[in-house]
C-alpha cells in the first residue's frame, strides 16, 4: 500500500526537495529504499519508509517521532544506517561518513565501473604469462573441441583479470598485490571443472601447485574480504555460474554433429555477466611456456567420483510382493557385503539419469558409509528402480562419514577421490 494512503502524516514528512528522481506518490509503506525526511522541527535525515513507520522502542509509542528530536543512544551514519546502544552512558552521535557496509558497497561499485576499462592490462598479463600459455597449449592437445570452447575460456580469464586490475586501481596500489599463479590457477580450475572428465587429469598437469580457488564469496589475494560479498551484492558472479552450462551445451552439440549435421551452435548470452569486449591477440604459447617454466610444479590431480547415496533404516521385513524377491530390507550389522547390497540397491524413486551418470553407489546408515558398490545399470519396477552393480567390500570409504552429507535420504553428487584416500 502507498505511504500517502495509509500514513498521510508520515507522507507529508517526506523531504520535498532532496528526493530528486523519486515519485513520492508511489512510495510504499514497506519500501526498503532510503529516502529523505524532514520533521516539523526541521531535522533532515535518511531512513526507509519501513523503518519510519515501525514501532521501535525509542519512539515510545509515537510512530511519528523524529530520531533527532528524541536523540536516543545511537550512532547515525551519513548513509542513514544507524546502530543503537543501550545503557545509561550511551549518547546520540551523527557521523559524516557512511557505515562500513555502505562504504564497501560503494567500493565494489567503483571497481565494477572500472572493470571494462582494464582490458588492455589484462590482455597484456595473458600475453606474457607462461602459465596461461601452457594451459592453452595443453587444452589444444587434450580437449577435442578446444577451438570451439576457447572463446569462452579466454573470455573468463580476461573477465577475472580485469577485476583484479580494477581492484588495484581503485585501491591506489602502485604494484600488483596478487600472484599470477594464484589468480590464473583459480581461473584454470574453474574451467577444468566443467570440461569432460576424460581430459581433466591431463589438464590438471598444466595448473600450478599454488593455484587459488574461486568460490561464490571468495577470491584469492583480495582484501578486505568484505569486497567479495559486496561484489556479489552488486551483481558480479565470481564463478559466472552459467559458464558451465555454456561449455557443456557447446560440447554436447558438437558431439551430436558426429551423427547429424543439423542445428546451430547454442548461443551464449553474456549480457549482465560482466564480460568486457576485447579482441583476441594471438601469441606463441609454446615458446612462452618453454622459456619460463623450468621450475613449474603442477597441481596434484584428485579425480572426482560421481555417486548416488542411498540411506538405509533399521532392518525390517520386505513387502510380500517385493519385485526383487527379498525377505528383508534395511541395515543389519551381521550381513555380508552381498547381502547388504541386495537389501540396499532398491527399490528407490530415484532419477534414472542420476544413476546413469554415476559410477558409484554409497550405502549410508546413521550418517556413515556402510557399503560402496559399483554401478553397471538399473532395473525398473513400476514407479521405482533398483540399481544393478557389485559391492566393493574393501573400499576405503566404508566406515567414514557420508561425503555427500545432505539431509535427504537420496542424493546425487560428486566428491574428490582424495576424500577416500
Amino acid at each position: 500500500m502507498r505511504l500517502k494512503d495509509e500514513h498521510p502524516k508520515l507522507f507529508r514528512q517526506l523531504h520535498p526537495t532532496r528526493n530528486a528522481g523519486i515519485d513520492l506518490g508511489s512510495v510504499t509503506n514497506s519500501s526498503n529504499d532510503m529516502v529523505w525526511w524532514i520533521c516539523p522541527a526541521g531535522h533532515e535525515w535518511r531512513e526507509t519508509p519501513l523503518q519510519r513507520r515501525s514501532d521501535m522502542v525509542w519512539k515510545q509509542g509515537d510512530i511519528y517521532a523524529c530520531l533527532y528530536c528524541v536523540a536516543p543512544g545511537c550512532t547515525v551514519n551519513s548513509c542513514g544506517h544507524r546502530r543503537f546502544q543501550s545503557g545509561k552512558d550511551s549518547i546520540f552521535r551523527v557521523l559524516g561518513h557512511p557505515c562500513d557496509k555502505c562504504e564497501i558497497t560503494e567500493h565494489a561499485r567503483r571497481i565494477l565501473d572500472a572493470h571494462a576499462d582494464d582490458v588492455p592490462t589484462a590482455i597484456g598479463v595473458l600475453e606474457n604469462s607462461a602459465l596461461y600459455a601452457l594451459f592453452c597449449s595443453r587444452g589444444s592437445e587434450v580437449v577435442e573441441w578446444w577451438e570451439h570452447i576457447f572463446p569462452l575460456v579466454e573470455g573468463y580469464f580476461v573477465r577475472m583479470l580485469c577485476l583484479y586490475v580494477a581492484i588495484d586501481k581503485v585501491q591506489f596500489r602502485q604494484q600488483r598485490k596478487w600472484t599470477e599463479s594464484a589468480v590464473l590457477g583459480a581461473c584454470m580450475l574453474r574451467i577444468i571443472k566443467v570440461l569432460p572428465q576424460s581430459c581433466q587429469k591431463a589438464m590438471y598437469s598444466a595448473v600450478p601447485a599454488d593455484a587459488g580457488h574461486f568460490r561464490q564469496n571468495y577470491m584469492p589475494d583480495v582484501y578486505p574480504h568484505e569486497i567479495k560479498w559486496a561484489l556479489k551484492k552488486a551483481g558480479f558472479d565470481i564463478l559466472d555460474t552459467p559458464l558451465g552450462s555454456d561449455i557443456k551445451d557447446r560440447v554436447q552439440f558438437l558431439e551430436q554433429q558426429r551423427f547429424s549435421a543439423n542445428g546451430e551452435m547454442p548461443p551464449v548470452h553474456l549480457k549482465d555477466r560482466h564480460y568486457p569486449t576485447f579482441d583476441h591477440v594471438s601469441f606463441d604459447r609454446e615458446k612462452g611456456a618453454s622459456a619460463t617454466l623450468q621450475h613449474f610444479r603442477p597441481m596434484e590431480f584428485s579425480p572426482r567420483i560421481t555417486a548416488v547415496r542411498l540411506t538405509l533404516g533399521e532392518s525390517t521385513p520386505a513387502a510380500m510382493d517385493d519385485p526383487l524377491g527379498r525377505s528383508y530390507i534395511g541395515y543389519a550389522p551381521d550381513l555380508s557385503p552381498e547381502e547388504l547390497w541386495e537389501r540396499a540397491r532398491g527399490l528407490w524413486k530415484l532419477r534414472a539419469d542420476y544413476v546413469a551418470a554415476s559410477s558409484t553407489a554409497l550405502v549410508v546408515f546413521d550418517r556413515k558409509v556402510v557399503l560402496v558398490a559399483s554401478i553397471s545399470g538399473a532395473s525398473f519396477h513400476r514407479d521405482a528402480l533398483a540399481i544393478v552393480g557389485a559391492p566393493k567390500s574393501d573400499h576405503p570409504l566404508i566406515g567414514r562419514p557420508d561425503p555427500l552429507h545432505t539431509p535427504n535420504p537420496l542424493a546425487h553428487g560428486t566428491f574428490d577421490q582424495g576424500q577416500v584416500s
